[in-house]
């Protein structure tokens, strides 16, 4: 079994930058695009799109936490990233070990922010894996359309070169998991920047460290007895067997 690599434009301003996305995505062989915050696409897509107006026809408009349920990984791409461990929320990664990391899952979605402003903190924080490619610090921010060529250059390469064994860790397990995380992360009162870095770590743990379903069903079993012996939520029950 392979990665399907999918992307989504997130409430994208600019025609052209669409038209030039579907083409870089078809140059790459990569079917399915997803876009945010419009309802058709702009005539002028289709100019820039050149031989790629077909990705554009089948294009899906979607809700972004509606598209988010349709894939194992979600990785969320910034210019405004640090490899500072302090700042956990745009702690970013280099693509080969984002992608290191993605190839393990079937469905991947890469997401692009817009075009002006790019993704917010809470889209991010929805988000398992954040990567920006290594700029100029003077002049940091690429057209979404050229970090999308070089981000899809660098998932091609992999994708034929490295042998990965895939999860097998249903994404609604790993879900379970980190709103369990969340919820205790609230009840015991931790400040935000240490709940998110805490969710972070153990999102990490089961999405590329787990290999098997059994791991997981073991840690749902854990963090289910803590709020349930902290009457956080009436005595979870997730129909989980563990």
């Amino acid at each position: 079994m392979k990665s399907r690599l999918s992307v989504m434009l997130v409430e994208p301003e600019y025609g052209i930058n669409i038209g030039y996305v579907a083409r870089t995505m078809a140059n790459f062989g990569i079917k399915e695009l997803i876009i945010t915050g419009r309802k058709k696409i702009p005539e002028i897509s289709f100019k820039f799109a050149s031989h790629a107006g077909n990705l554009l026809e089948n294009a899906k408009f979607m809700d972004f936490d509606e598209a988010l349920k349709g894939y194992d990984y979600r990785i969320a791409t910034s210019a405004r990233a640090s490899k500072n461990w302090r700042t956990v929320l745009r702690r970013a990664r280099y693509p080969e070990e984002s992608f290191r990391n993605a190839l393990r899952h079937e469905k991947v979605l890469l997401i692009l922010g817009r075009d002006t402003t790019g993704l917010t903190n809470e889209e991010i924080m929805k988000c398992d894996d954040l990567i920006k490619i290594p700029t100029s610090d003077e002049y940091p921010a690429l057209n979404i359309s050229h970090s999308l060529a070089i981000l899809l250059y660098v998932w091609s390469t992999m994708s034929k070169k490295t042998e990965v064994k895939m999860v097998n860790v249903p994404r609604k397990e790993v879900d379970i998991l980190i709103n369990y995380i969340e919820k205790i992360a609230k009840g015991v009162k931790l400040e935000d920047e240490r709940a998110y870095r805490v969710v972070k770590l153990y999102r990490e743990i089961a999405l590329n460290k787990l290999d098997d379903e059994r791991d997981m069903l073991t840690l749902l079993g854990f963090f289910r007895d803590i709020i349930n012996a902290l009457n956080l939520n009436d005595q979870v029950s997730d129909g989980l067997t563990t």
